[in-house]
């Protein structure tokens, strides 16, 4: 059973030439038990998932769900 699931999130900031694709279409799931880590170069969108993750910003598309909701 997935604990979490991310399907097609994307989060862009900025419009027109401003704009700044800061994560684009990531999916993934974590399983109750799995242990992962969130590496990346600087300006990858390490924080930005954990902030979509925790619902402290909304995506510009996709969705989260937390045991299934």
């Amino acid at each position: 059973m997935d604990i979490l699931k991310v399907e097609n999130l994307t989060k862009v900031y900025g419009k027109d030439t401003t704009e700044v694709v800061a994560l684009d279409n990531a999916s993934f799931s974590v399983g109750k038990g799995e242990f992962v880590a969130i590496v990346g170069a600087s300006g990858s969108g390490k924080s930005t998932l954990l902030h979509l993750l925790g619902g402290v910003d909304r995506p510009t598309s996709g969705k989260v769900f937390v045991d299934g909701k």
